[in-house]
Protein backbone atom coordinates (compact mmCIF):
# COMPACT_ATOMS: atom_id res chain seq x y z
CA UNK A 1 0.00 0.00 0.00
CA UNK A 2 1.39 3.40 -0.90
CA UNK A 3 2.00 6.13 1.65
CA UNK A 4 -0.08 9.31 1.43
CA UNK A 5 1.93 12.32 0.44
CA UNK A 6 2.88 14.86 3.06
CA UNK A 7 1.11 18.17 3.43
CA UNK A 8 2.03 20.61 0.72
CA UNK A 9 2.86 17.80 -1.74
CA UNK A 10 1.29 17.54 -5.17
CA UNK A 11 -1.36 15.05 -4.10
CA UNK A 12 -4.06 16.35 -6.43
CA UNK A 13 -7.48 17.63 -5.50
CA UNK A 14 -8.92 16.77 -2.10
CA UNK A 15 -12.05 14.77 -1.47
CA UNK A 16 -14.32 17.81 -1.28
CA UNK A 17 -13.28 19.03 -4.72
CA UNK A 18 -13.58 15.52 -6.16
CA UNK A 19 -17.05 15.16 -4.64
CA UNK A 20 -18.21 18.51 -6.03
CA UNK A 21 -16.89 17.68 -9.49
CA UNK A 22 -18.49 14.22 -9.37
CA UNK A 23 -21.88 15.64 -8.42
CA UNK A 24 -21.61 18.36 -11.08
CA UNK A 25 -20.74 15.75 -13.74
CA UNK A 26 -23.70 13.59 -12.74
CA UNK A 27 -26.01 16.63 -12.99
CA UNK A 28 -24.63 17.46 -16.45
CA UNK A 29 -25.13 13.84 -17.53
CA UNK A 30 -28.73 13.94 -16.30
CA UNK A 31 -29.40 17.22 -18.12
CA UNK A 32 -27.96 15.86 -21.39
CA UNK A 33 -29.94 12.61 -21.03
CA UNK A 34 -33.19 14.50 -20.39
CA UNK A 35 -32.48 16.81 -23.33
CA UNK A 36 -31.89 13.79 -25.59
CA UNK A 37 -35.37 12.49 -24.73
CA UNK A 38 -36.93 15.53 -26.41
CA UNK A 39 -35.37 14.77 -29.80
CA UNK A 40 -37.37 12.93 -32.48
CA UNK A 41 -37.44 9.14 -32.44
CA UNK A 42 -34.86 7.37 -34.60
CA UNK A 43 -35.91 6.08 -38.01
CA UNK A 44 -36.72 2.40 -38.42
CA UNK A 45 -33.15 1.67 -39.55
CA UNK A 46 -30.08 3.44 -38.15
CA UNK A 47 -29.47 5.76 -35.28
CA UNK A 48 -31.28 8.98 -34.56
CA UNK A 49 -29.96 12.34 -33.43
CA UNK A 50 -30.32 11.38 -29.76
CA UNK A 51 -27.85 8.47 -29.95
CA UNK A 52 -24.75 10.64 -29.64
CA UNK A 53 -26.25 12.63 -26.77
CA UNK A 54 -27.11 9.44 -24.90
CA UNK A 55 -23.57 8.14 -25.43
CA UNK A 56 -22.06 11.41 -24.17
CA UNK A 57 -24.43 11.36 -21.21
CA UNK A 58 -23.35 7.84 -20.28
CA UNK A 59 -19.65 8.75 -20.55
CA UNK A 60 -20.07 11.86 -18.42
CA UNK A 61 -22.01 9.83 -15.84
CA UNK A 62 -19.15 7.29 -15.71
CA UNK A 63 -16.70 10.15 -15.10
CA UNK A 64 -18.95 11.50 -12.35
CA UNK A 65 -19.09 8.12 -10.60
CA UNK A 66 -15.31 7.76 -10.97
CA UNK A 67 -14.82 11.14 -9.28
CA UNK A 68 -17.10 10.12 -6.43
CA UNK A 69 -15.16 6.87 -5.96
CA UNK A 70 -11.89 8.84 -5.93
CA UNK A 71 -13.40 11.24 -3.37
CA UNK A 72 -14.44 8.30 -1.20
CA UNK A 73 -10.89 6.95 -1.28
CA UNK A 74 -9.27 10.36 -0.70
CA UNK A 75 -11.43 11.30 2.29
CA UNK A 76 -9.26 9.19 4.61
CA UNK A 77 -6.03 11.08 3.85
CA UNK A 78 -5.19 12.82 7.13
CA UNK A 79 -3.12 16.00 7.26
CA UNK A 80 -3.38 16.76 3.58
CA UNK A 81 -3.73 20.45 4.33
CA UNK A 82 -5.93 22.96 2.54
CA UNK A 83 -6.77 22.53 -1.11
CA UNK A 84 -5.36 25.03 -3.58
CA UNK A 85 -5.98 25.09 -7.30
CA UNK A 86 -3.43 25.45 -10.04
CA UNK A 87 -4.14 28.93 -11.40
CA UNK A 88 -2.07 28.45 -14.57
CA UNK A 89 -3.88 25.22 -15.43
CA UNK A 90 -7.24 26.86 -14.85
CA UNK A 91 -6.20 29.79 -17.05
CA UNK A 92 -5.28 27.42 -19.90
CA UNK A 93 -8.59 25.58 -19.67
CA UNK A 94 -10.53 28.86 -19.60
CA UNK A 95 -8.50 30.13 -22.56
CA UNK A 96 -9.37 26.91 -24.37
CA UNK A 97 -13.08 27.48 -23.83
CA UNK A 98 -12.94 31.18 -24.74
CA UNK A 99 -10.91 30.35 -27.85
CA UNK A 100 -13.45 27.70 -28.84
CA UNK A 101 -16.30 30.21 -28.65
CA UNK A 102 -14.32 32.91 -30.48
CA UNK A 103 -13.23 30.59 -33.29
CA UNK A 104 -16.79 29.39 -33.79
CA UNK A 105 -18.18 32.94 -33.77
CA UNK A 106 -15.51 34.23 -36.17
CA UNK A 107 -16.18 31.45 -38.69
CA UNK A 108 -13.15 29.29 -38.03
CA UNK A 109 -15.28 26.17 -38.04
CA UNK A 110 -15.71 23.21 -35.75
CA UNK A 111 -12.44 21.42 -36.57
CA UNK A 112 -10.20 24.43 -35.88
CA UNK A 113 -12.11 25.33 -32.72
CA UNK A 114 -12.10 21.78 -31.35
CA UNK A 115 -8.40 21.39 -32.20
CA UNK A 116 -7.62 24.54 -30.21
CA UNK A 117 -9.80 23.26 -27.36
CA UNK A 118 -7.91 19.96 -27.24
CA UNK A 119 -4.41 21.44 -27.47
CA UNK A 120 -4.99 24.21 -24.92
CA UNK A 121 -6.76 21.90 -22.47
CA UNK A 122 -3.93 19.37 -22.80
CA UNK A 123 -1.52 22.22 -21.98
CA UNK A 124 -3.60 23.04 -18.93
CA UNK A 125 -3.30 19.42 -17.79
CA UNK A 126 0.49 19.50 -18.10
CA UNK A 127 1.27 18.41 -21.67
CA UNK A 128 3.65 20.55 -23.70
CA UNK A 129 2.02 22.74 -26.36
CA UNK A 130 3.51 20.96 -29.36
CA UNK A 131 2.86 19.75 -32.87
CA UNK A 132 1.93 16.37 -31.38
CA UNK A 133 -0.88 17.78 -29.21
CA UNK A 134 -2.20 19.86 -32.12
CA UNK A 135 -2.01 16.81 -34.41
CA UNK A 136 -3.89 14.57 -31.99
CA UNK A 137 -6.48 17.30 -31.49
CA UNK A 138 -6.85 17.72 -35.25
CA UNK A 139 -7.26 13.97 -35.81
CA UNK A 140 -9.88 13.68 -33.07
CA UNK A 141 -11.71 16.80 -34.25
CA UNK A 142 -11.83 15.51 -37.82
CA UNK A 143 -13.13 12.14 -36.64
CA UNK A 144 -15.87 13.78 -34.56
CA UNK A 145 -16.77 16.16 -37.40
CA UNK A 146 -17.02 13.35 -39.95
CA UNK A 147 -19.05 11.17 -37.56
CA UNK A 148 -21.57 13.89 -36.82
CA UNK A 149 -21.88 15.19 -40.39
CA UNK A 150 -21.70 11.92 -42.33
CA UNK A 151 -23.00 9.19 -40.00
CA UNK A 152 -25.59 11.23 -38.10
CA UNK A 153 -26.30 13.85 -40.81
CA UNK A 154 -26.09 16.66 -38.26
CA UNK A 155 -24.75 20.10 -39.10
CA UNK A 156 -21.72 21.49 -37.29
CA UNK A 157 -20.27 24.99 -37.74
CA UNK A 158 -18.35 25.17 -41.01
CA UNK A 159 -15.09 26.94 -41.66
CA UNK A 160 -12.47 26.80 -44.39
CA UNK A 161 -11.38 23.24 -43.59
CA UNK A 162 -14.94 21.93 -43.44
CA UNK A 163 -15.69 23.48 -46.84
CA UNK A 164 -12.73 21.55 -48.26
CA UNK A 165 -14.19 18.31 -46.91
CA UNK A 166 -17.67 18.93 -48.36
Amino acid sequence: MSEPQAAGGDAGPGWRALSAIGIALLLVALAVWLDSQRLPAPPVVGVGPSAAMKLVSAMVAILGVAHLVAAWRARAVVGAGPEYGDVRALAWVLAALVGLVLLLELGGGFVAAATWLFAATARGFGAKFSVKSVGVGLALSLAVYLFFTRALSLGLPSGPLERLLA
